[in-house]
């Protein structure tokens, strides 16, 4: 084989045990073969777009050469550089790492609904190759799901715009990668059944804020229908500040201004290895790398409805009720102080009156500490405003739908941790954590209905569970829980001391 054959050879995690090949489709870089298992086809670590290392680093994505032969899709492809390897071990990183991974029904269909799944890990780590991302339980319901890799860190997102010559480096390459998945699956997702007209972009955290800032770049409008940011911190930055980074890197690595050859061949592990000290060089933000506000997305994310972008979507969109804990895997110091300066940095933007919100925790939830009732507010701070500031600007200026939910327990043993949500793909929560309990395990399924039902027609609701739209006035908000129920401006009383944050603009306020 050509190209393609060499990816194959590389590829990692052998296929399913009783798996069977599955027919040969034909997209437009050539023929591809996955396989069948329970009555699923998968096609693992179809590449969607040229290695983007040697003269083609830190530039936009190319389209995938056609390839000879049948691309053998049975095995997960490279994973993008990031600063630590992702478990299990298997998941190795790679250059030919911008691939994407599809589970479907039935390729003879016409008109499925396309889920194309967004991963998080604070923009430097992550893959959609993650066996908790496995999208088997998703296609049974009836939908196509699309996972995929992007470019991270340095690679996706170090400002060179500035520095380097035209077209290199714009800050947002984890983004443009993004947009040529979408760009894929308008020209070839019809040979899985799916329908290209009718996309919805899904992702928890780092992958909602990709999500959201996608819906502020023009590029990508009219490539989804519809999206559903869950636990998204919607940042950016001016490139002034991205600015500070890039210099900060150059002068570490002793490279000058304009020799972009010597940028290309700096190995990967150099450049993540520098992850810590940009971290600690600008404390303010939640990280060192977010997508930069240019002229390919000229507006912060979180001001995208506001500013009329976006308005043609459906939304689906919410937070967890402890955004502070995480759910698979203990957080880490650094982890919770980069959250505290960013929320404390937004309160003190807005001149929020810190104590009188924080007595509001205190009184509605008055079965958490002192301690506890602080990090629900800094959570909220964190995830909640921005989603709220976004749903809100939606409802009130948008042709789409919008619904907001409150995810508050996957089930009386388990906190609603960050990232507790992600029980929707009927999977482990991570390669170490145990299996779910079985009522953790009925809330993901309840959710996974909602979210397809979404996907499918636009109204997340389920039998037995009607979900209103979000309105400004009422603004009806879903109580996901053991017990689904709708409650009414749960978040009124913060809406209220944080007017100024939730109202104005964030690009104009610098956060």
């Amino acid at each position: 084989m050509t190209a393609a054959g060499a990816l194959v050879a590389g590829g990692i995690l052998s296929g399913c045990r009783g798996a069977r090949p599955s027919p040969i489709v034909r997209t437009q870089a050539g023929e591809i073969q996955g396989e069948i298992t329970e009555g699923i086809q998968r096609f693992l670590g179809v590449p969607y777009a040229e290695p983007p290392f040697g003269q083609l680093r830190f530039k936009p994505p190319m389209p995938r050469k056609r390839w000879d032969g049948v691309f053998v899709a049975n095995k997960y492809g490279a994973i993008c550089p990031q600063t630590a390897p992702l478990r299990p071990v298997a998941l190795a990183q790679g250059e030919d790492c911008l691939n994407l991974n599809i589970w479907t029904p039935d390729p003879s269909a016409t008109d499925l609904p396309v889920m194309v799944w967004v991963h998080g890990g604070e923009q430097f780590s992550g893959s959609g190759s993650l066996p908790q991302y496995d999208g088997a339980q998703f296609a049974k319901e009836g939908v196509v799901l699309v996972t995929c890799n992007r470019r991270l860190g340095a690679e996706g997102y170090l400002y060179l715009a500035s520095t380097m010559d035209g077209g290199v480096g714009p800050g947002n390459l984890g983004l443009l990668d993004q947009l040529q998945v979408l760009r894929w699956i308008q020209d070839n997702i019809a040979v899985f059944g799916g329908d290209a007209g009718n996309v919805t972009l899904f992702g928890q955290a780092d992958g909602a804020a990709v999500i959201q800032a996608l819906v502020a770049t023009p590029a990508a409008r009219g490539l989804a229908r519809r999206v559903i940011p869950q636990s998204g911190a919607y940042a950016a930055q001016l490139p002034e500040s991205a600015q500070v980074s890039t210099d900060f890197v150059l002068k570490q690595l002793g490279i000058k201004s304009g020799d972009l050859k010597a940028i290309q061949t700096v190995p990967s592990v150099q450049l993540t290895a520098m992850y810590s000290a940009l971290r600690a060089l600008e404390p303010a933000g939640p990280s060192p790398y977010l997508p930069v506000i240019s002229e390919s997305m000229p507006v912060h994310p979180a001001d995208a409805a506001h500013a009329g972008f976006g308005l043609d979507l459906d939304y689906l969109t919410g937070t967890c009720a402890d955004e502070v804990t995480f759910a698979s895997a203990p957080q880490t110091s650094m982890q919770v102080a980069q959250i505290r300066r960013h929320a404390e940095r937004i309160l003190t933007i807005g001149s929020v009156d810190r104590k009188r919100l924080l007595s509001t925790y205190r009184e509605q939830r008055s079965e958490l500490s002192a301690e506890q009732a602080e990090m629900a507010m800094l959570g909220d701070i964190w995830v909640r405003l921005p989603t709220l500031r976004v749903a809100q600007g939606h409802a009130l200026r948008a042709a789409g739908k919008t619904y907001c939910y409150y995810f508050a327990s996957s089930a009386p043993e388990m906190a609603a941790a960050h990232g507790s949500d992600l029980i929707m793909f009927g999977n482990k929560m991570s390669a170490e954590s145990p299996s779910p309990n079985e009522a953790a395990v009925e809330v993901g399924a309840l959710m996974r209905r909602s979210w397809c039902n979404f996907a499918r027609n636009g109204d997340p609701s389920i039998l037995g569970s009607p979900w209103p739209q979000y309105d400004n006035k009422r603004q009806p908000t879903m109580i996901i829980a053991s017990q689904p129920t709708i409650i009414d401006r749960p978040f009124a009383q913060q809406s209220r001391i944080l007017g100024r944050v939730m109202a104005n603009s964030w690009q104009t306020m610098g956060i």
